[in-house]
């Protein structure tokens, strides 16, 4: 079996292809950091919510508590997202040099 080797060209072809992936992911940033802000609000409500005593009517969680980690949880997730977004940008710096 012969293994066919890609000619610059080809390479810079294909590295533009995956530089516009890295841009579309990109581009999530400020939505992701949205999410993060409506988050530590949501979190921030319902902790006075639940100092204040206020009756739990929820169906989908058991407690204040058990809402208030979910929400910690996907704050955590969201974290996570805008780190590997930022090494996407320094990945998307070296390719767009690459095919410069």
């Amino acid at each position: 079996m012969e293994v066919k080797v890609m000619n610059a060209t080809e390479k810079k072809e294909l590295m533009g292809k995956y530089a516009k992936k890295l841009e579309n992911a990109i581009k999530r940033e400020v939505s992701v950091m949205k999410e993060i802000e409506n988050d530590k609000a949501l979190i921030k409500y319902l902790e006075g919510q639940k100092t204040s005593g206020a009756a739990f009517d929820n169906t989908v969680y058991e407690s204040y508590d058990a809402w208030i980690e979910t929400i910690r949880k996907q704050i955590k997730k969201s974290e996570s997202t805008l780190t590997n977004i930022e090494f996407k940008k320094v990945e998307l710096e070296a390719i767009q040099k690459y095919i410069a």
